[in-house]
């Protein structure tokens, strides 16, 4: 059976290794960072995510200017927006994450398999406030970088840091790193198996959090955010639903005002 997650984190060792990390267009940070976005807001906090594929559902959108989605998605009520920098399995780019930083008024998350460093640094210098780490590829040891030194990395570079894991004993071992955030990954990432109730038990099993939870993956209605919340979740990352729409501002509203 195919370990994806293994196969993605040996891609992304190999864009270090060819030096895709190492020119990046200087971006401009948000001024307000993303776990104080989320405390602050009044509505429901979802981070709409631009990606045009993924290994899971291919294809999702058509390519056209990032800046006109996110704009639409800002517009539909998105507290921040995850960019998604991968462009072998989900036709990311570096770019797209600095031009947006100059333009957009809210927390940019750069979303990639983080194995190095040297990623962490780009994400500083293309205007990210927020880097996602996989707690799983320390763990697994599917990369030689300590997640502890990634962690001192990011705070050095004054790069918000959000940890996710996909079960209740790997979500158990989160507080100890102290990331900024916490993330639920619904999606196990060595499988691709999608569960919704992935949210439920970890966050059954892990209780009184000093940080903001946030669940991705899955959530395409209204009704999975009310489920989601009730289990305990703060923000809710949402990918795949959104860029599939035809409407993308109403399909952020309509998840926004759940």
């Amino acid at each position: 059976m195919v370990d994806y997650v293994a196969d993605l984190a040996a891609k992304a060792e190999a864009r270090v290794g060819r030096g895709y990390y190492d020119n990046v267009q200087t971006g401009k940070r948000f001024s307000k960072g993303l776990e104080e976005t989320i405390q602050k807001l009044e509505s429901t906090p979802v981070i709409t995510e631009i990606k045009f594929a993924s290994p899971s559902a291919g294809k999702i959108r058509e390519i056209e200017d990032p800046l006109q989605i996110a704009m639409k998605m800002l517009k539909g009520g998105a507290c921040a927006i995850s960019v998604v920098t991968d462009p072998d399995d989900f036709q990311g780019n570096l770019e797209t994450l600095a031009n947006l930083s100059r333009v957009v008024d809210a927390p940019l998350i750069m979303k990639d398999i983080i194995v190095s460093p040297v990623q962490v640094q780009a994400a500083a210098r293309a205007g990210a406030t927020a880097v996602v780490l996989i707690s799983e590829l320390f763990s697994r040891r599917l990369t030689d970088e300590p997640l502890d030194g990634l962690i001192r990395e990011a705070g050095r570079l004054g790069v918000e840091v959000l940890l996710e894991a996909n079960s209740p004993p790997e979500f158990r071992k989160l507080p100890e790193h102290r990331p900024d955030l916490y993330g639920i990954n619904n999606r196990n990432l060595s499988t691709f198996d999608l569960d919704l109730s992935t949210t439920e038990r970890v966050l059954a099993m892990n209780r009184h959090l000093d940080r903001p939870v946030v669940s991705e993956s899955g959530i395409d209605h209204p009704r999975d955010i009310v489920r989601l919340k009730k289990a305990g979740a703060n923000a809710f990352l949402v990918g795949t639903s959104i860029m599939k729409a035809l409407d993308v501002e109403s399909k952020v509203r309509e998840l926004v005002n759940a």
